[in-house]
């Protein structure tokens, strides 16, 4: 993990829960896309409610994020496909938006193979497209199909990405030691991810106890 391309979502949770300052103690560069600039800072900085977050997050950009430049012509493909591959009576269902897919083409332009996003659609868009079908499906309550070609075009287009969460990040952290604070690591572990879960990061309250078991295994890990 020497270099993590960042999408709005994951970059949004860690600032929401003032943990932005992980990305420091970790041996890896973590880069954003000039889109994804613009949902954190940019856009937000002009607002009465996230003004604030903004600012936090701007003073990272240069230090622990780094914005490299992406191939809008990839990003715009990836628009037009994501948003294109699940239909409903023939018409298209949107996806994903403009910070996903450049913080995806950002990837693939400096060849970085591991995404740090948080939010469900681009991380399942990558992992399991028909789980993402029914995942659409049952979130719109109508019935959806896949587009084939889009689909296959993706795949070939997003292959060999990896994609982690902010939770996964914040756990290894605690498993490392980052976190010197007097609570038990368990404790720690499962209060944090907690946080994250309700703060945007796509993260069940089963992979909350699984991820709290392995950073703090116990004799009775179902409990």
């Amino acid at each position: 993990m020497k270099a993590l391309s960042c999408d709005s979502s994951s970059i949004i949770t860690l600032s929401t829960n003032c943990i932005l300052w992980l990305l420091d103690k970790f041996e890896a560069d973590f880069f954003i896309a000039p889109y994804v600039m613009k949902e954190v800072v940019d856009n937000p900085l002009n607002t009465k409610r996230y003004g604030f977050e903004a600012m936090r997050n701007g003073l990272a950009v240069g230090k622990s994020l780094k914005v490299k430049k992406s191939d809008p012509e990839t990003r715009d493909r990836i628009i037009q496909l994501s948003n294109t591959l699940y239909m409903h009576k023939g018409k298209p269902i949107e996806i994903i938006q403009q910070g996903e897919a450049d913080a995806v083409s950002m990837a693939l332009k400096e060849g970085i193979t591991t995404l740090l996003v948080d939010e469900k659609n681009t991380r399942l868009l990558i992992e399991d497209k028909e789980l993402l079908r029914r995942v659409v499906e049952k979130r719109t309550n109508k019935s959806i199909e896949i587009n084939s070609g889009s689909a296959g075009e993706l795949e070939k287009i997003t292959r060999g990405l990896k994609v982690i969460r902010s939770s996964e990040l914040v756990a290894v952290a605690i498993r490392r030691g980052m976190f010197d604070w007097p609570y038990s690591r368990r404790d720690l572990a499962k209060n944090i991810l907690t946080s994250l879960k309700y703060s945007g990061c796509a993260i069940s309250s089963a992979e909350i106890l699984e991820l709290t078991n392995i950073v703090a295994p116990t004799e009775h890990p179902t409990e």
